[in-house]
């Protein structure tokens, strides 16, 4: 399930399955970028950062 959650200062992070982050090799600080999809939203791998 992923959860996006606000922070006090405005900003919003987004939570993504820890399975789906170790199959794309995700760690934290990666950048994504979304784009809207006629079904939801598509992610695109910006920035990978090392775990």
């Amino acid at each position: 399930m992923v959860k996006i959650q606000k922070l006090p200062s405005g900003q919003l992070v987004v939570t993504i399955p820890k399975v789906l982050a170790q199959y794309e090799g995700l760690g934290k600080g990666a950048e994504v970028e979304f784009t809207k999809h006629e079904e939801g939203f598509l992610l695109k791998i910006k920035k990978e950062v090392s775990r």
